[in-house]
Order: structure tokens, then sequence, then C-alpha cells
């Protein structure tokens, strides 16, 4: 059995995917934001949760013997992703304050460590907006600290090459 004990997870962000990025209308993922655009927010990552979803649609009919009859309708996710507050110039702060102020589409590349892109270190790529930023939220002598909320759009993928 395979265990692992998340230490390096990779957390990068950028605003220009090379090759097909995910997003809406590319049905196709591949390739990986450019470095041009591309910050590695490793170090002020903290916490990360990716949950992919489906709303279930529900077809229960008076025919269904009192049982609820489900099928998987439209795919999405959503992100939280917790970072140690950061007000320098092109770090956390500077970067999805903006993001979120002018509703600028990211690109989040997440992979289990630092490691090259593989088939046992798999890219999950995805294209978000900021969809909540709460500037401060601590009290007296608190960690300075932010989870921003990400609203997934479109396609997105788990890459392996």
């Amino acid at each position: 059995m395979a265990s692992l004990v998340y230490t390096n997870v990779m957390a990068v962000y950028g605003t220009i995917f090379a090759a097909t990025g995910p997003g809406p209308g590319n049905p196709t993922v591949e390739g990986t934001i450019t470095a041009a655009s591309l910050t590695n927010f490793s170090d002020h990552v903290r916490s990360l949760t990716v949950n992919d979803t489906v709303a279930m649609q529900d077809f229960t009919t008076f025919g269904d013997g009192g049982f609820t009859t489900q099928k998987p309708g439209l795919i999405g996710a959503d992100i939280q992703v917790e970072f140690n507050q950061d007000f320098a110039s092109g770090s956390v702060d500077a970067t999805f304050g903006a993001a979120f102020t002018n509703k600028t589409l990211g690109f989040w590349d997440f992979k289990p460590t630092n490691s090259a892109r593989g088939a046992t270190n798999p890219s999950y790529v995805y294209a978000a907006y900021v969809a909540s930023y709460p500037v401060i939220g601590q009290t007296v002598g608190d960690r300075a600290a932010v989870t921003v909320s990400l609203a997934v759009t479109g396609t997105y993928a788990r890459l392996t090459a």
C-alpha cells in the first residue's frame, strides 16, 4: 500500500496557459502555465482543498417505490486555498486582491509533490476566478492568514504528461 505525507505540495498560479488550457470551451486540456505569468505560491500555502463535484439531477417518479432516482449532471469544482498572508509586491495580497477586484481568470496547477509531472505525481489544472477574498479576518496575536475561495470555470484535467 502506498502512503504519502504532504510536505511539499506544488501550488502554481498564472494568467497565461501554453497549449490548450483548462476553462470554458476547451474539451481537451494539455500544456502548462507559461513561465512568464507563473508564480509558485507553494511557500505560502498552508492548506489546500480541491472538491470536484457533480450536480446530481433528480429523476424520481411515483413508480420508484419511495426511493430517489438520480443521475449525474454538470461537473464542476471549488477550491479553498489557505495562505500565510503576505502584503509584499507580487505576493498573496497583491495577486489575489487584484484578481478578485479585476475579475481575472487565473490558472492553477496543483501537484502532490514538487517533482516533475508524471503518473505518480499527477498535475491537476484548473481555470478559476477568485470568488471570495477576505482581506483581514484575524484577532490580536493571530498568524496573518487568508483563505481564498476559487470558483472553477469550464473544463479541468488531471495530467500526467
